[in-house]
């Protein structure tokens, strides 16, 4: 670095360096002969000195000190390379936080109004003993870009972040990723491969912080450690919540508002509380929890239990052996007071858990955890509270749940699971019910991606929707596009399909096409299909668009024609294959089509479904089928194979058969097994496939998206949805997974009832996917019942499942009452994608079938995978 100086500021000295050319030892070398040279290899070090010597060869010397301090700093990039490999090989969460607390060098990029945007160069570094990111100003002002700063540090709190984004994704980004060539230079650092930014709560009142790493592996490093905090630090607030249940339960149960409980109403809660104890049992766990004898002046004579008192009778209460086993067997050799360390909690973490996290995480987690004031380590109180409320340890991780896998979004959008509604404007049935934006904005919130219109002339010349011939009501198709606009991309980024069933003239149709442009703006994806393009687009590349599915006219129209291709008829549209199922009508007619509507469908193309041996079948071609249809292909094992193959390259649409007037679903897992991308289903249904639905779309940030296996990818891999699956055992494994359900918390009284009869609740386990799997009578099983207790009930029941196909698995909880005399009634449920599980000891969150949750009741399992080739 020092002979480069030499050779900046005086030519006329001796001007050799070093420079590092791949395979070969570091020599001199004369700069003058180097910049000459006409070597262009981009790999080599040494061409990388010519480009920057040859611009400064011919300068005036001396060179002004930013200019030289400059070339200097990109001179010792090249001449002393950082260990680029150290970033690399920085694979676990741990390491990268390590690495992290040392600090490295970003760029902070500010929009300073008149004088555009600005970048200031700082070290930046964790302190995860508070918790911090701390920040330096960097004291050379050369290294600004032309920016001042001040001297001294700074920081900010982890707990403030709420979101951490990689990319292009905030507005001064995209402002640089908008810039013209001229600026090019200014913001050559700046690259969507570099480019980070964190969001801050609302309650921080903080704009985000939008920052780039020198190279992609940093930016890398700091967006997933960070990510794993914020999702950490998240899941510390669940306690807080469980207080509001406790101090609820509490005023319940103080019935004469004294702010204090006595015997009587302790009980009387136990019994609400769907727990049956012994009366001696019950006022022994009473006095042990009454020890300041408040309020002696009372007619109980100080035999009543203040709220804190109350809170150390509930966790009495709710004592769990199987959890104080696990503590005992990792504190026994960890302290002397009989504590749980957090050298220990991390040796559960990664034993049992398989969870990999750094030490000061768990002292964190301690922290905040521990009900004593000894906060250093946990006692059995603390531990169980961390079990219980911390979102780490739930059978889907926060990581999945919360962040999108971007690098599992670039394949083409026939390779994914795409969460799809049927008739979405409805909020009842399909003959009566009522039409309401509402459909489209529950939908949406809930992460649904494909969302249908069924589209009808109107008064005044605008459209409408409802369910065509019925007597569902009806409303304006201009709402609902507003209304999609504003919510389209509020739970997921990526592309949102409108699926248009066609019912109008050609004139309301032109209307339809006029208010999807002029509402969606920019968010209406109009590209063309280029000629070269061979599949469908990647969500990556539409992000932030609207698709529209409908029919269109042959490529070669114009202006005045209106019919749609010869080949399609009213078979591929939903309304009346319907129709041709009730009245057994297959008469093909022409279908009228705006050129102006035509013109908006590209990727999306429906049309007839020709056969599966069609040689003119183009990628963009979209076929809908009926439930029974499906059915029918799916039952014959070489259609169903053909379906499969079909399926890696086009899309197919599925939705339920017309018999379906109460708005119940078809069966959902089937078509998903044989590839098919959407599977529409009644939001509004509480009912299993809607549960399983959600289920399916939990993961990958609940973006509405999933990527699909590799045999419903690769139409080369040997694959049957139908009985056997015909999978390459050594590249697809069969999965054995070990199922201990230890016990429940707070099962709910059926229709979750305050009053009545203690319940006896027992669990239905079954494994539903692949007819491998599901028509296998191992692969359900059920608990005993426990008798008279839905507040803890335990059972330590094990099972063994074993899964040929656990690509396409759920696992599914269902908690019954067990009756003697009636039907058994449904308590709650929990469904989760086979691929989803974490394993370890987990917490299971019981739903009802509306996608309520029933919080706190839960269940306690312990979940092990083992794969057999």
């Amino acid at each position: 670095v020092q002979a480069v100086q030499l050779y900046v500021y005086n030519p006329a000295s001796v001007h050799p360096t070093y420079c590092t050319q791949p395979g070969t030892q570091t020599k001199n070398i004369d700069l003058y002969q180097l910049s000459a040279s006409s070597e262009a290899n981009v790999n080599c070090q040494r061409c990388k000195l010519k480009h920057i010597f040859r611009s400064v060869i011919n300068c005036d010397y001396p060179l002004p000190v930013k200019q030289a301090s400059k070339m200097n700093r990109e001179m010792e990039k090249i001449i002393m390379p950082k260990d680029e490999d150290a970033l690399a090989r920085s694979q676990s969460v741990k390491e990268r936080l390590d690495m992290l607390k040392t600090g490295t060098q970003l760029y902070k990029v500010r929009d300073k109004g008149v004088r555009g945007l600005q970048l200031y160069k700082r070290k930046y570094w964790l302190d995860m003993e508070n918790l911090l990111i701390h920040f330096s100003p960097h004291k050379d002002p050369s290294t600004t870009l032309g920016c001042a700063v001040t001297a001294g540090s700074d920081s900010y709190n982890l707990k403030d972040i709420c979101e951490v984004r990689d990319g292009y994704q905030t507005d001064i980004f995209n402002k640089i990723g908008d810039k013209t060539k001229a600026d090019i230079n200014k913001f050559r650092k700046i690259t969507a491969d570099t480019a980070f930014s964190l969001i801050f709560t609302p309650e921080s009142n903080m704009h985000e912080l939008d920052l780039v790493a020198e190279d992609k592996q940093t930016r890398d490093a700091w967006v997933d450690a960070i990510k794993h905090l914020v999702v950490t630090l998240k899941s510390l607030s669940h306690q807080k919540e469980y207080e509001m249940f406790l101090k609820t339960q509490f005023r319940r149960a103080d019935s004469n508002n004294s702010g204090y409980l006595n015997f009587e109403e302790a009980k009387d809660l136990c019994k609400g509380l769907n727990i049956k104890l012994d009366k001696e049992d019950l006022r022994k766990l009473f006095n042990e929890a009454n020890t300041e004898k408040t309020n002696s002046a009372s007619k109980e004579k100080g035999e009543v239990l203040n709220e804190e008192e109350f809170v150390t009778f509930y966790y009495k209460l709710m004592r769990r052996p199987e959890i104080d086993q696990i503590f005992t067997r990792y504190s026994k050799n960890a302290n002397e007071h009989g504590r749980m360390t957090p050298e220990a909690l991390l040796d559960f973490l990664k034993e049992e858990q398989k969870d990999d996290l750094a030490i000061e995480e768990c002292k964190e987690i301690v922290k905040n955890f521990e009900s004593s004031a000894d906060k250093s380590s946990f006692t059995k109180e603390g531990f169980t509270h961390f079990l219980m409320f911390n979102d780490w340890q739930e059978l889907l991780s926060p990581i999945s749940a919360s962040r999108v896998k971007a690098e599992e979004m670039v394949h083409p959008l026939s390779h994914y699971w795409i969460a799809s509604s049927h008739n979405t404007y409805l909020t009842g049935n399909q003959l009566t019910g009522e039409s309401s934006i509402d459909g489209y904005i529950n939908s949406l919130k809930l992460g649904c991606r494909c969302v249908e219109l069924d589209c009808w002339d109107g008064d005044d010349g605008q459209p409408i929707i409802y369910h065509g011939h019925t007597l569902t009501s009806k409303i304006l198709f201009k709402d609902v596009v507003e209304a999609c606009k504003k919510y389209a991309f509020e739970r997921s980024d990526f592309p949102l399909i409108f699926s248009i069933e066609n019912h109008c003239s050609l004139e309301q149709q032109d209307r339809m096409a006029e208010l999807l442009v002029s509402i969606l703006g920019d968010l209406l994806y109009t590209g063309a299909i280029q000629d070269d393009e061979k599949h469908m687009p990647s969500p990556m590349s539409l992000r932030g668009k609207i698709l529209i599915k409908a029919k269109r006219l042959p490529p070669s129209a114009t202006e005045d024609d209106d019919e749609c291709d010869g080949d399609e008829d009213d078979d591929d549209d939903e309304y009346d294959e319907d129709k041709d199922e009730r009245d057994g009508s297959k008469k093909k007619k022409s279908k009228k089509i705006s050129k102006k509507l035509s013109d908006l469908v590209n990727y999306i193309h429906a049309v007839h479904f020709p056969g599966f041996q069609n040689n003119d079948a183009k990628f963009f071609h979209m076929s809908s089928f009926g439930e029974s249809k499906t059915k029918k292909i799916i039952s014959d094992p070489e259609t169903a194979r053909d379906f499969v193959k079909y399926n890696t390259k086009q899309i197919s649409r599925i939705y339920p058969g017309a018999a379906r007037q109460d708005s119940s679903n078809l069966k959902i897992v089937e078509p998903w097994t044989a590839g098919c991308q959407i599977v529409a289903l009644n939001y509004q249904t509480d009912d299993r496939q809607n549960h399983l639905n959600r289920a399916m779309f939990a993961a990958n940030g609940g973006c509405g998206y999933i990527l699909k296996p590799q045999f419903l990818r690769d139409p080369s891999i040997a694959y049957s949805p139908t009985s056997p699956s015909g999978l390459d055992r050594s590249r697809f494994p069969i999965l054995i997974l070990s199922v201990e359900i230890l016990s429940g918390q707070h099962i709910p009284r059926p229709h979750g009832v305050d009053e009545g009869e203690v319940i006896d609740p027992y669990v239905e386990v079954k494994i539903r996917g692949h007819p491998d799997d599901f028509n296998e009578p191992d692969n359900h099983k059920e608990t005993e019942a426990v008798r008279n207790n839905g507040f803890n009930p335990a059972w330590k029941q094990s099972f063994v499942f074993n899964i040929k196909v656990p690509e396409v698995a759920f696992l599914e909880f269902k908690v019954k009452d067990h009756s003697h005399s009636m039907k058994d009634q449904h308590l709650g449920s929990y469904a989760i994608r086979i691929k989803d599980i974490q394993e370890g000891y987990r917490r299971a969150y019981l739903v009802d079938y509306s996608g309520k949750e029933l919080k706190p009741a839960s269940l306690f399992v312990k979940i092990n995978k083992r794969w057999i080739n």
